[in-house]
């Protein structure tokens, strides 16, 4: 039996990515944005791209419209995480503009991540069968069983090798890998640009990218990143499929993206996890601690944060657990005062 040639296996899946970035679909919603002449531009930069070439000959453009092509092209096509940047030079006898595209690994190097990337996204071929929905939370959930924030990878940690290879990414690698594994199990998601302030406190907006999932005909933000940043001693889905409103009490836009408005499809909503009320609160506590749960998450609706509400919670907690326990114990809270969503750890 003759060896494989694994390099022909990564020429063909790169050939297959190629042919298929350019459908009019939701996953390359950059690319829709375009006038037909940009988008001829961005389907002959991007398959340059993926061939690795050095030069790359387009209709004449100025370079300021090349980089936001460019940037558009990063952003539907996640696989690219070898292209740090782009340059040009004029041909005005000839009217084209040849582009010459900047690698930040050589070729054979990329090959052999994107073989690994490759066979790494197998680990969701057991969930192909479920639903958009399922599929989408079992994504999350790995990336927060698997993956931490950090700037360990420097440059790849921005890219879908901090996640796969190092198990660690910042806010720009995260969202390109939940998109491309979203892609690869057929669930259709955008990169969103934008900045936002972090869950736990006041500080200012800082730049920060998530995604936008397109699930049974709707449109959601979905923040991995944040998830995985508010996440104490349980999983979190504060940020699972937001509608707008919410997403915008601490998320600003920047990146031209689909509207969100359909609420109450986000996790919370779909578990029974929302309280409205001190009666509700006391009710979730108490159901989730008489079936043995220790630590449990609960989100605030019709409400504000405040001390008062921070101390009522509290004083909940404890009463529950002492009429459970017979004595009291100790509680520990967290809030993402954002988003109300309220993390409570007995023992």
């Amino acid at each position: 039996m003759e060896p494989i040639n694994k390099m022909s296996i990564v020429d063909s899946f790169i050939d297959k990515y190629r042919a298929s970035r350019y459908s009019a679909d939701f996953s390359e919603h950059y690319y829709n944005q375009l006038t037909e002449g940009q988008k001829s531009i961005y389907r002959s930069i991007a398959a340059g791209m993926l061939a690795f070439s050095d030069k790359i000959s387009i209709p004449l453009r100025p370079i300021n419209e090349l980089s936001i092509i460019f940037n558009y092209i990063l952003l539907d096509n996640p696989l690219l995480f070898y292209v740090s940047g782009i340059g040009s030079q004029n041909d005005l006898y000839k009217k084209r503009s040849i582009v010459t595209p900047e690698y930040a690994y050589e070729r054979t190097w990329a090959k052999e991540k994107i073989s690994a990337a490759m066979g790494f996204l197998r680990v969701f071929d057991g969930i192909r069968g479920k639903s958009d929905y399922e599929k989408e939370l079992y994504v999350h959930d790995y990336c927060l069983n698997h993956f931490k924030y950090d700037y360990a990878f420097d440059e790849l940690s921005h890219t879908i090798l901090g996640p796969m290879l190092g198990s660690v990414g910042v806010c720009e690698g995260i969202a390109k890998f939940v998109k491309l594994a979203l892609d690869h199990l057929g669930v259709r998601s955008i990169v969103v640009s934008g900045k936002a302030k972090n869950p736990y406190d006041d500080s200012e907006n800082e730049y920060h990218a998530w995604n936008i999932v397109h699930i049974e005909g709707r449109t959601y933000h979905l923040d991995v990143t944040f998830d995985m940043t508010v996440k104490r001693k349980t999983n979190r889905h504060d940020y699972f499929n937001l509608p707008d409103d919410e997403i915008k009490k601490d998320h600003t836009i920047i990146s031209y993206v689909p509207t969100c408005t359909t609420d109450r499809r986000d996790y919370y909503s779909m578990n029974q996890m929302l309280a409205q009320s001190p009666s509700d609160v006391e009710k979730q506590i108490r159901n989730n601690l008489a079936k043995g749960r220790k630590d449990i998450v609960i989100k605030l609706i019709n409400t504000e944060y405040s001390k008062k509400v921070i101390d009522r919670i509290l004083n909940i907690a404890q009463k529950e657990y002492s009429m459970i326990n017979k004595r009291s114990g100790a509680i520990g809270l967290s809030c993402n005062r954002n988003q109300l969503v309220f993390e409570i750890n007995f023992r």
